[in-house]
């Protein structure tokens, strides 16, 4: 098993581990208690995560992510965590009974506490809480209780769904924070121009959760600036019938010629669904009416 850390840990450690796609309020909960133990017991606290879901390795269809492994670890990082080590998940691990993983940590990283979730499984005889604590008298296990979210435990999974019924008040409660995709501006057909509205254009990476088609009130961030935005997400079924799905964002009071820069994609709110205009003008005249929409909605949210 290869742990990969750059930390040099001089004494004993409390570690928990999961994947921690999108570093949700559930998450933020554990690491929190966890440092708050850390102190208590005097251990180093240290962060196992998974690169991927442990079930992609099982399956053709892999499961879509909140955020980047490198986006997690800085995410991590601003909650206090300072010792984190990436693992992905192969057939090495795969093969390692919980006895075999926790007999590496204690080798590797000398773990003493170990924080599981509540439905943590190690290794592969799947051994839970109960199991783990009997089998390795000399480490604290400790069961860690889910934080809930209008009676439903707070988990990756439900941040996915929310996000893909487009509710951004929900996504952005369970999170702590906006829903943000990243992406390189890409060279379009220039459509959003030719109809009053330049648009910055990215193609959605197939491996990140995208929120549902519509129209949304968004923050873009860009060069360290952040701008009011229009998102479209969807085929543009007005003109095309078998378009590719891509996300456009007419950025407010912005005039510069940005292809191939980066740029930062903030979720706010969701205006209304995608639609198919009878016209082009009928469309031009909803854009007007969306714009003013969103610059009412983000100005009573005082974003900037």
């Amino acid at each position: 098993m290869k742990l990969r850390t750059s930390t040099n840990l001089i004494k004993a450690t409390i570690a928990t581990i999961g994947t921690f796609d999108g570093v949700h309020k559930g998450h933020k909960a554990l690491i929190n208690h966890m440092i708050d133990l850390a102190k208590q017991f005097d251990q180093i606290p240290v962060v196992i995560v998974f690169e991927e879901k442990p079930k992609n390795f099982f399956q053709s269809k892999k499961i879509k992510s909140l955020c980047s492994i490198s986006e997690r670890e800085k995410l991590l990082n601003s909650l206090g965590i300072e010792n984190i080590i990436s693992l992905k998940f192969d057939k090495n691990i795969q093969k390692l009974s919980s006895d075999e993983f926790i007999s590496e940590l204690v080798k590797k990283i000398g773990i003493k506490t170990f924080i599981l979730g509540n439905d943590s499984k190690i290794g592969h005889n799947q051994a839970g809480y109960e199991e783990l604590k009997d089998n390795h008298p000399d480490i604290n296990f400790i069961k860690f209780l889910p934080k809930k979210y209008n009676n439903k435990i707070i988990s990756s999974t439900l941040v996915k769904q929310a996000i893909e019924k487009g509710n951004c008040e929900e996504t952005n409660e369970l999170l702590g924070r906006f829903y943000t995709i990243k992406g390189k501006i890409i060279k379009g057909n220039n459509l959003g121009e030719k109809l009053g509205f330049p648009t910055a254009n990215i193609i959605p990476s197939q491996k990140v959760v995208i929120p549902k088609d519509g129209i949304y009130a968004s923050i873009v961030e860009y060069n360290n600036k952040k701008y009011y935005g229009a998102t479209s997400i969807g085929k543009r079924p007005t003109f095309e019938k078998n378009g590719q799905r891509i996300i456009e964002t007419f950025i407010l009071n912005f005039n510069k010629n940005i292809y191939d820069e980066k740029i930062n994609i903030h979720f706010i709110s969701k205006i209304r669904d995608e639609e198919k205009f009878n016209s082009k003008e009928e469309l031009i005249d909803r854009m007007k009416e969306d714009i003013k929409k969103i610059q009412l909605r983000l100005d009573k949210k005082k974003l900037l």
